[in-house]
């Protein structure tokens, strides 16, 4: 990226400088972002991979955090940022492993993934059956609901196949 930007011409410059609504995105920079739960925090943006952010909170303290796990308007705030990577990112990928993110394991965030799509499952599965299936005239459409409605049950029986079986691996 660095060899790219060594080559490009003023109109170049001011072409992407344009296209960043005139605001040059650098770092470090102070940013409110917010997480997909809600929780909002002022921090500072130190630098951005592909997929996680680094920085620190006004206490010191410096994160390696997903971006994934941003709201969205935090996700799109942070990819005008370039993208240059985090300094020391194998320390914090070792050592944010083996901590808790939130007071919560990697473990419990997937458990809690897998039970929110059960119950999106679930809500889909009660439109199907309450409102779509009363709403289809003919018979074709009746048919095409009721194996909409089997397809369902079978992710849900899926899904909750794949919860059990990573509470059992969570016991061992």
């Amino acid at each position: 990226m660095l060899y790219d930007q060594a080559f490009l011409s003023k109109d170049q410059d001011e072409l992407i400088e344009a296209q960043a609504g005139g605001h040059v995105y650098s770092y470090p920079a102070a940013v409110n972002i917010k997480n997909s739960v809600g929780r909002e925090m002022m921090v500072t943006l130190l630098g951005r991979s592909g997929t996680h952010i680094q920085f620190t909170r006004p206490d010191g303290e410096e994160f390696v955090y997903p971006i994934s796990s941003l709201d969205l308007a935090a996700q799109t705030l942070i990819s005008k940022y370039p993208n240059d990577g985090i300094k020391n990112a194998v320390a914090h990928v070792d050592q944010e492993s083996l901590e808790p993110i939130d007071n919560k394991t990697l473990a419990d965030h997937h458990l809690t993934g897998m039970n929110e799509a059960r119950m999106d499952l679930r809500e889909e599965l009660r439109l199907l059956r309450n409102y779509h299936l009363p709403a289809a005239e003919t018979k074709s459409e009746k048919n095409t609901v009721i194996k909409d409605i089997k397809a369902i049950e079978l992710k849900i029986r899926k899904v909750e196949l794949k919860i059990a079986e990573h509470q059992s691996y969570l016991k061992r």
